[in-house]
């Protein structure tokens, strides 16, 4: 895995409007596009004039794709951004190097129409061709579910987490591109607020993927993160508590410890539950949801990340983000409810017991 699996890409206006021999099969290219870049694309403009002629070509489009690509640019699902105001056209860029120089590093992918992707240099038996040093991939919208970039981007998503691999390597090429273009991020782990109360509260030796995730998150600006975990009042061994009180006081000592400005949700939700006459516990299963792009199950939750490299290789599954919300729905449902302060403020002292 050498790629990033959310990068930049521009889509030339003239691209998206050419007209393909078989409609079904310009329909069937653009769907596949159009989920492509909601899970991995950042859409991105050279200039604003690029952005009107993209969204006029929109409009023009048969009703059916134009609803599509409506749909798409006017959810959160991806975010359209202009590089620079003073950029030169991307219709009007037709030399490698001038493409390379006006557009990289930002964008790692360019589609273009056919026209235009000949003058840049795809050969016509070719998926696509790259930019003089290689920073950029140049192809027909028509073969962009072919390019390295998309195919290298799928793969960084759904790769296991291999053993030996360094954790910061996974950062910089999965987790930090994801939490880079997603709000919020959710961790959704049973077990993740025993991991911080054993280490903040109990001072218990005791590894913790968890600070060095959020430590990571906290570096992008803004980022709100919802962590949803168990509280029981079943006591560990050495009488370790994990109840409300003291996850709200363990929370409350990792953000001091990680000493920067996080938005952090915290959902505390009953090991036990009483429901309908039955008792239902809170489920083993653990993902983290990065905003409306993708959410993924690890299979041993954060605990990862406790290591710099990974002990043994580490199932990763991508879970459908409608599964992954109806879970957390159902968790925030039966959560306790936390005080006027919220449980962080609680820990802080600023509100009483419940």
């Amino acid at each position: 895995m050498s790629g990033q699996a959310v990068f930049g890409v521009s889509i030339a206006a003239s691209a998206l409007s050419e007209r393909a021999d078989d409609p079904a099969l310009q329909r069937a290219l653009h769907e596949e596009l159009l989920e492509d870049l909601a899970v991995h694309g950042r859409l991105l403009f050279g200039s604003q004039a690029d952005l009107d002629f993209f969204v006029q070509a929109v409009h023009a489009l048969p009703t059916s794709l134009a609803k599509a690509w409506e749909t798409l640019l006017s959810s959160r699902r991806v975010h359209a951004a202009i590089i620079d105001p003073a950029k030169l056209s991307l219709e009007g860029l037709l030399e490698p190097a001038e493409l390379e120089s006006q557009m990289a590093p930002t964008v790692a992918l360019v589609l273009v129409d056919r026209d235009q992707a000949e003058l840049l240099g795809v050969p016509i038996t070719e998926f696509s061709t790259r930019t003089p040093s290689g920073l950029i991939e140049v192809a027909r919208i028509s073969t962009a579910g072919r390019t390295a970039t998309l195919l290298t981007a799928r793969q960084a998503l759904d790769d296991p987490l291999r053993e030996g691999v360094n954790r910061e390597t996974e950062w910089e090429l999965r987790f930090g591109p994801l939490v880079a273009s997603s709000s919020p991020v959710v961790v959704y782990d049973r077990y993740a607020g025993q991991h911080i109360a054993r280490r903040y509260v109990h001072d218990l030796p005791h590894g913790d993927g968890l600070s060095w995730f959020l430590q990571r998150v906290a570096m992008t600006p803004g980022r709100k993160v919802r962590i949803i975990t168990a509280v029981t009042d079943e006591r560990g061994k050495n009488g370790a508590t994990f109840d409300e009180q003291t996850m709200s006081l363990g929370f409350g000592r990792l953000l001091e410890h990680l000493g920067r400005d996080l938005r952090l949700e915290l959902v505390l939700v009953p090991d036990r539950i009483k429901n309908g006459g039955k008792v239902e516990r809170f489920g083993h299963d653990r993902h983290l949801r990065f905003g409306h792009r993708a959410a993924l199950a690890l299979g041993t939750g954060l605990q990862a990340f406790t290591k710099v490299h990974f002990p043994e290789t580490i199932s990763v599954a991508r879970l459908p983000l409608p599964d992954a919300r109806a879970r957390e729905e159902r968790a925030i449902k039966a959560a306790l409810r936390p005080p006027r302060g919220g449980w962080l403020g609680w820990a802080h002292g600023s509100e009483p017991a419940p």
